[in-house]
Formats: structure tokens, C-alpha cells, sequence
């Protein structure tokens, strides 16, 4: 590649960066903050990789592929994290919580996972970037393209659906 065509190369890079890496970074975190940094940038390595590449197919749709192959990623290393860790069988720290403890407190966490999961995908989504991945509303509110209030009613609808249920997703 000569030096105009890497500069070319570079410049939209940047920008591709710059108009999505905050959206990326923000559906990552809705499937797991601790991979969601991680899972951002393999995304744009990837992106990277793909605009150097001459031959290369074309992406229409840079947004929904950086997206989808970053949740990808965090699906990922959820997996294998979990492979590496399992609950199962694993001997509780000496807390003084009993084994019976640890179920109750696993069995009630599926059941808010579970409770979580089944809200529609713009209540999970405010939840998810207010609560879990730390975003102001306002900061939101530019992520999801909708207005302050909107986030608002949202997450106050997102409340209401999972304070209806008991802990194991039931009303």
C-alpha cells in the first residue's frame, strides 16, 4: 500500500473509530462489562484488518458488523470464563455461608439473570447502559438515539417489570 493510500486508509479508520466506538463499546457491555473493553477493540482490530485487506469483501453495514462482531467476541470469553471457573463442584470461601446459602443465592441471581432477559430489547438495553456499564442518562440517551425521558421511562418500565416478579421470573 503507498503512503497516500495508507493515509486514506488510516483517516477512514479514525472515523469509522470515531462514529462508533462508543456504540460498540455500549451492546458489548449489555452482555458483559468485564469483556466489553476487550471485546471493542477486537472488533476494530478486526475492522482493521479487514479495510487493509485489498481483495477483501465489502462491508456495507460498518455499524451492525463492528456491533455484532464484538458481541460475538464477549459471548466468547463469557464462555470460556465460565469453562474456567465453574460453580459447580467449587468449595464456597469460608464466609460461614453454608452450601444450602450458596444455592438459594445462585438459584435467585439465574432468576434475576432470567428476569432480566426476558424484558424487551430497549428496557434491557437502558438497564443494561445506566446500571451496568455506568452511563449517565444523557450519555444513553446519545447511544441509544432517543431522548432523556425516553431512557428515563424506559428504565423506570424496565424496574416496574422486574420488582412484578418474584426471583425466579414468575409474576
Amino acid at each position: 500500500m503507498s503512503p497516500p493510500e495508507q493515509q486514506s486508509s488510516v483517516e477512514r479508520f479514525e472515523d469509522l473509530y470515531r462514529a462508533h466506538a462508543r456504540k460498540v463499546l455500549a451492546s458489548a457491555a449489555t452482555v458483559s462489562l468485564e469483556f466489553a473493553g476487550d471485546a471493542t477493540q477486537h472488533a476494530f482490530e478486526e475492522a482493521w484488518k479487514r479495510m487493509s485487506r485489498p481483495g477483501g469483501p465489502p462491508v456495507d453495514n460498518w455499524a451492525g458488523w463492528l456491533r455484532r462482531t464484538a458481541i460475538r467476541r464477549v459471548v466468547e470469553e463469557c464462555r470460556q470464563a465460565e469453562r474456567g471457573s465453574p460453580l459447580e463442584g467449587v468449595d464456597p470461601p469460608a464466609t460461614g455461608l453454608l452450601s444450602e446459602d450458596w444455592a438459594v443465592i445462585r438459584q435467585s441471581f439465574k432468576g434475576t439473570l432470567q428476569q432480566i432477559a426476558a424484558l424487551p430489547d430497549r428496557q434491557r438495553q437502558a438497564l443494561g447502559l445506566c446500571f451496568l456499564a455506568g452511563f449517565t442518562t444523557q450519555e444513553t440517551a446519545e447511544i441509544m438515539e432517543v431522548t432523556v425521558s425516553t431512557v428515563r421511562n424506559l428504565v423506570s418500565q424496565a424496574r416496574r417489570s422486574l420488582h412484578q416478579t418474584d426471583g425466579e421470573g414468575r409474576p
